[in-house]
């Protein structure tokens, strides 16, 4: 196979994440095949998970730790940075041969229809596809524009570059998508198996079931973000966007701004939570807010406390943010942010 033909076929045939091949019954997974991460990033510093495989075959939402941190069909792990002015190496997961790759389209957040409309077949962005021994395939979406460092044919090792995170194809926010299907079904790899009913019945059982990873590292470790992740704070001169924040476009408050305001925004919620958040001035106290419960589930939430602007200039010193996530009625995870203003 030439290499055009190689990149015809991946185009027709891969690249569309609609177009995968149907789940199959589930079938449990050999223990040789082994993933590392995909990407080279500190977790939960530099990188988070926002979405997981979708295990309802029905309508519906249900991830590996039986919450709902995906969207309906959703067939991979997304490993996402904070916004698209940072970005991270996307690695091999396992060793493998490259068997297409797609390296032209330009990085866009995908905002309106228009946008989804315009990369219909092309879904998946930029990429790669890598095969591996006894039936297993991953796929890598969303990298960035002239990144992807291999060719079709390639034989790659376990970690070894592949491209950039990205955000090109179907993506509303920089991240690397990461597809692993077995003999063309698609495997959840913290599950080891394909999507079924059975996982379904067992969660509404029991509650999260133990099965075979296929993570090298901790799955536990992985699935932290599927409970909910406090994952960037800070303050700005306004009310800040979740918009604002994907495209790294927010600016510290200067000394005569506005209005000073301290923001924190955390992904996978439940119904029912709430992020509380506390600020400290040079003179103590300067604002607070104990937040609504969410009505919903929400992928992303943005929560800000702060004050307007009524002397020339603001008090200089040390500002302090703090914001927990309150869960059932306790602190589910807290973190602190601080700013110095001269």
């Amino acid at each position: 196979m030439t290499r055009a033909q190689a990149f015809s076929w991946f185009a027709r045939a891969v690249f569309a994440l609609s177009f995968f091949v149907p789940l199959h019954e589930a079938v449990q997974a050999k223990e040789t095949f082994r993933l590392s991460l995909p990407v080279d990033c500190k977790l939960g510093q530099d990188c988070f998970v926002q979405n997981y495989v979708d295990l309802d075959p029905e309508p519906g939402v249900l991830d590996a730790a039986c919450g709902a941190a995906a969207y309906d069909g959703h067939k991979g792990t997304d490993f996402r940075v904070l916004n698209t002015k940072a970005t991270a190496n996307v690695l091999a997961a396992a060793a493998g041969i490259v068997r297409g790759v797609r390296n032209d389209m330009a990085d866009r957040l995908v905002q309106t229809e228009k946008d989804r409309a315009d990369i219909v077949g092309r879904e998946c962005g930029n990429g790669v596809v890598l095969v591996h021994e006894d039936g297993w395939e991953t796929q890598y979406c969303h990298l960035q524009k002239g990144s992807v460092a291999v060719q079709p044919g390639d034989k790659v090792a376990r970690g070894q570059k592949l491209g950039r995170i990205g955000y090109s194809g179907l993506a509303a926010f920089a991240h690397v998508h990461l597809s692993v299907r077995k003999d063309g079904a698609v495997f959840d790899p913290f599950l080891g198996r394909s999507p079924s009913a059975e996982f379904q019945d067992a969660c509404a059982a029991a509650g999260p079931v133990q099965e075979t990873s296929l993570w090298q590292a901790e799955a536990g470790d992985l699935l932290k973000d599927a409970a909910g992740s406090l994952i960037e704070l800070g303050f700005a001169s306004g009310p800040v966007s979740t918009g604002e924040l994907e495209r790294g476009t927010v600016s510290q408050p200067s000394a005569s701004a506005d209005a000073l305001v301290f923001f924190a925004r955390a992904i996978n919620l439940r119904k029912g939570d709430r992020l509380v958040l506390k600020v400290e001035g040079p003179d103590g106290e300067f604002a607070a807010s104990s937040g609504k419960p969410m009505e919903k589930t929400k992928a992303q939430w943005v929560a800000f406390s702060g004050r307007k602007l009524r002397e020339k200039r603001w008090q200089a010193g040390t500002y302090q943010g703090e914001a927990v996530l309150v869960r059932n009625g306790k602190a589910a995870s807290r973190e602190t942010a601080r700013f110095v203003l001269d």
